[in-house]
């Protein structure tokens, strides 16, 4: 066959001649007849010239064309001939000329344009049609356009179209005059700061514009709001006065002097305007401020005030969350923050001492609301607020406070149970005063509890149960509606009857009490305490092995004076001698009450564990579960797992509050029939013994195996620990999974560290190492050597050697794997092998035992005692569990 002849009628035929008997112009010829026959050129006969040549006959011919030999004449011809061929465009070659030739030929080529030089390619002088139709294609892509009239003037169209629009415009477009007169016009504005800046002269508004909502994707009932933010700014007070169509209504404006304006010619109602400068215009009335000082005058309660134990004015609120929001959204568990006792009224006489206007109080009361939730720093995720009554005695001032809240925490997550002054306003009746404030929270969406119960089932629905229905209800049918809860809170005010000092007779409850007689005060408050104890006796019977906190306002000992439930946890106010007590007889937190003194104002917090329990009533014994059982159970310790298996029957051991769970089942079609397997999560393992007549074997030896692995741990798990806090105070991770120690943080993309130690859980001696993967590793022979070698520990290894110099003696005593004296002066090596992460598997379901009180793991060795002394004392850690016994889900 000629194949010369051949090349002319099918250039395509080059990909037939092997590369080395190509020549030049057996390439040309092809090229000739087929451009696209580049791909097939040998690399010896190919140049830029053939390229441009095979590119000016097919510009596809540039798909195929070796970066080396790009050049930007060819990029253009390409581009021209096939616009999407600006994706094979190298970012070097990606002009602006060669991308707007690109986009007006094809507008949807934009998107491989990256996204800083698209704002470099629409400016004053393209043309409106192009601008036009890139935004028809994608609305996203309208806040890379110019701010010009027309593109204006376009904008405004588009939002009369589809209003989400909005959002995608360009900052400068945001805040011209003409884009937000018409979103004004359609009232989309909504004002949420009106101020004035002292520092650069300027009245600013921030505004919010809401462009929309769409549904949640963790939640397809919870609608998500779509709006941004701008803020205006104005060197005029009239022309900020203008814009806000004459509603000063909550502008700041105290730190403005007024100079030369006549506010009389205003409408200020509403704007918090220093009072001084209000009385040199001949404005101020003191009216209000002196019925709050009348209001307070007539406070019985001084006594308190008097006898605080006060929390020092220097005292700096800790925060939970590192200030790189290390752990922000640890679900294991959750974050209580808890305050009491802020006295509203008290702070505002005390901040204003002579004078001081409606607005400057209601402001002042704002400011106290965010600057208690900054005192946390950033709050972590699924965080509780929990108020413990005696917000305020003016309940103007407490619906100030709590609507300013609400923009700040989740009012969902907001717990308020009312104390004494909530009782004396606005209302006579006791009952219409908490009528009035359930309602008031309702509207709101915050939590309000007086002699209710909360239940919050499976971390995301929460029922609140009424007095009237936990009367009605027995305890397994309490049992049942928080069986699957995480957080159980019982609050009320309490009331004080059973103190013989300090009750109704001589502290005021509101005007319903103070009608009374002191005798008569004392009998209702007696009357209330035992209501209130009631209820706890109920829920106690029912609920006593599960963690319930007691939020009252007043202290237990006040209505029930039987011993605390260690299992509980018991919040209260009121006395302002600020307590706490954390011991294996009772959990307290009464240690941030506020008081009518203190000057700080901040948040104190606790954790809880973010796990429930569903069998914790269940007798000691073996029962039979369910599939459904078995996994709300494991959904309720927070162990990830899945469980496909639908046949088999499930038991459930449980002795001591310890779990072991059993399958009695045919584990594969080949199987001669039934058999007891473990449970291990979703994998299965065999067992030595697996008859059913076996369950009561495994019941009867369950507490000596929990026992012998405990002790097993017990060592291994404290110098663990301490490692891990070394870590900790060298700023990065110390997170434990089994035998491994992470070191550095991770970063937010990944969530992982690639840095470990290697703790050996029967020498203590560790392995410091970094890995991608399971299979390998470098392995250092020393803490400082992993540090260094790595960027992302600069930070800890600075710190590692600080500590080294300053407190030489102090540095936690870290033995190294004995290998490395075999190193020499070589600071790592490569290993390879699975050996440490399957130690680190073993020890993580021992580990099971400890920390979530479930058995997955068995060795029938293990109920011996010599071969536990045995194995703490060798090196045969891998002894405990023989691999093969495990059978993998994906198996079955």
């Amino acid at each position: 066959m000629d194949i010369t002849k051949e090349l002319k009628k099918d250039g395509m035929l080059l990909k037939k001649i092997p590369k080395k008997e190509q020549t030049i112009d057996i390439c040309k010829m092809a090229i000739r007849q087929n451009p696209l026959a580049l791909q097939f050129v040998s690399r010896k006969c190919l140049d830029s010239k053939m390229c441009l040549a095979a590119v000016k006959k097919d510009g596809q011919a540039f798909r195929y064309v070796p970066s080396q030999f790009i050049t930007r004449k060819m990029c253009e011809l390409a581009v021209e001939a096939d616009p999407e061929l600006l994706n094979n465009v190298p970012e070097n070659f990606r002009t602006l000329r060669i991308c707007i030739n690109a986009i007006k030929k094809d507008v949807s080529t934009l998107s491989y344009v990256s996204r800083e030089k698209r704002y470099e390619l629409f400016d004053n002088n393209t043309e409106i049609d192009l601008i036009k139709k890139v935004v028809e294609h994608n609305s996203k892509w309208l806040m890379y356009m110019p701010n010009r009239p027309d593109v204006r003037a376009f904008c405004i169209s588009c939002m009369e179209e589809d209003f989400s629009v909005a959002q995608y415009m360009p900052e400068q477009i945001k805040i011209a005059d003409d884009i937000l007169n018409y979103q004004k016009t359609k009232g989309k504005l909504h004002f949420i700061h009106k101020y004035y800046n002292s520092e650069e002269g300027k009245f600013c508004v921030k505004i919010k514009v809401v462009c929309g909502q769409h549904a949640s994707i963790f939640d397809e009932n919870e609608m998500i709001e779509e709006s941004y933010c701008v803020v205006m700014e104005f060197g005029d007070f009239d022309k900020f006065y203008s814009f806000l169509d004459g509603d000063l209504f909550d502008a700041e404006l105290r730190n403005f002097d007024f100079k030369g304006i006549d506010l009389k010619q205003y409408n200020i109602d509403g704007a918090t305007i220093n009072s001084e400068i209000l009385q040199l215009q001949g404005l101020y009335d003191g009216t209000y401020f002196s019925s709050i000082k009348k209001i307070l005058e007539t406070d019985s309660d001084e006594f308190m005030g008097s006898n605080e134990i006060m929390i020092p004015n220097e005292f700096c609120y800790p925060k939970p969350i590192d200030d790189d929001e290390h752990e922000r959204f640890d679900i294991s568990h959750i974050p209580f923050f808890y305050i009491s006792d802020i006295h509203l009224a008290h702070r505002v006489c005390n901040k204003f001492k002579d004078k001081a206007t409606k607005e400057e109080i209601r402001s002042y009361i704002k400011y106290l609301a965010r600057s208690m939730v900054s005192s946390i720093g950033t709050r972590p995720y699924n965080s509780y607020l929990l108020i413990a009554g005696d917000t305020s005695s003016i309940f103007e001032f407490a619906a100030i406070f709590y609507n300013e809240l609400i923009q700040w925490w989740n009012p969902n997550q907001i717990v308020v149970v009312p104390g004494n002054h909530e009782l004396w306003d606005p209302c006579i009746d006791m009952e219409d005063n908490i009528e009035i404030y359930r309602k008031f929270f309702d509207d709101l969406g915050i939590i309000f509890l007086q002699n209710d119960l909360m239940c919050v089932e499976d971390r995301k629905k929460c029922e609140i149960f009424s007095e009237v229905e936990i009367l009605k209800m027995s305890e397994e049918e309490i049992r049942s509606k928080s069986q699957c809860c995480s957080v159980i809170i019982l609050g009320g005010i309490g009331f004080s009857g059973l103190n013989e000092k300090f009750n109704a007779s001589n502290i005021r409850y509101g005007k319903s009490f103070d009608e009374l007689s002191r005798e008569a005060a004392l009998r209702k408050d007696i009357q209330e305490a035992i209501r209130f104890n009631t209820i706890y006796t109920k829920i106690l019977k029912s609920l006593d092995k599960s963690r319930v906190i007691v939020l009252t306002h007043v202290k237990k000992g006040d209505w029930n004076t039987e011993p605390h439930n260690p299992y509980w946890i018991y919040l209260n106010g009121h006395n302002h001698q600020n307590f706490y007590e954390v011991s294996d007889r009772r959990t307290i937190y009464a240690d941030n009450q506020i008081g009518y003194r203190t000057k700080n104002i901040g948040l104190k917090y606790f954790y809880c564990d973010n796990n429930y329990d569903i069998f914790a009533y269940y007798q000691d014994g073996i029962h039979e579960i369910t599939r459904e059982q078995y996994i709300d159970f494991n959904r309720g310790k927070l162990v990830s797992m899945s469980f496909k298996r639908e046949d088999g029957t499930i038991y459930m051991l449980k002795r001591n509050s310890i779990y072991l769970f059993l399958i009695y089942c045919e584990y594969s079609k080949r199987s001669r029939g039934k058999s007891l397997y473990l449970m291990n999560g979703g994998k299965l393992g065999r067992l030595g013994r697996n008859r059913i007549e076996d369950l009561a074997y495994y019941y009867d030896n369950l507490k000596k195996y929990v026992e012998n692995v405990n002790q097993l741990l017990y060592r291994y798990v404290g110098g663990q620990q301490r490692i891990s806090e070394f870590i900790k105070h060298l700023g990065g991770s110390g997170k434990i999974h089994g035998c491994i120690v992470d070191v550095e943080r991770p970063n937010e993309l990944e969530g992982f560290s690639y840095c470990h130690l290697f703790v050996n859980p029967i020498d203590g001696k560790v392995t410091p190492y970094f890995a991608y993967d399971v299979k390998s590793r470098i392995v250092y022979k020393d803490f400082k050597a992993l540090l260094q070698a790595h960027d992302s520990c600069k930070l800890m290894a600075n710190n590692y050697l600080r500590l080294e110099k300053e407190s030489v003696h102090n540095l936690p005593t870290i033995q190294y794997s004995g290998q490395m004296e075999e190193w020499e002066n070589e600071d790592s090596m490569y290993d390879e092998g699975g050996y440490l992460y399957k130690i680190s598997r073993i020890i993580k379901s021992l580990q099971y035992c400890a920390e979530k009180n479930i058995v997955r793991l068995w060795n029938e060795e293990l109920l011996n005692y010599d071969f536990v002394n045995r194995i703490k004392q060798s090196n045969k850690i891998d002894e405990i569990v023989d691999d093969r016994l495990m059978i993998d889900e994906k198996s079955i």
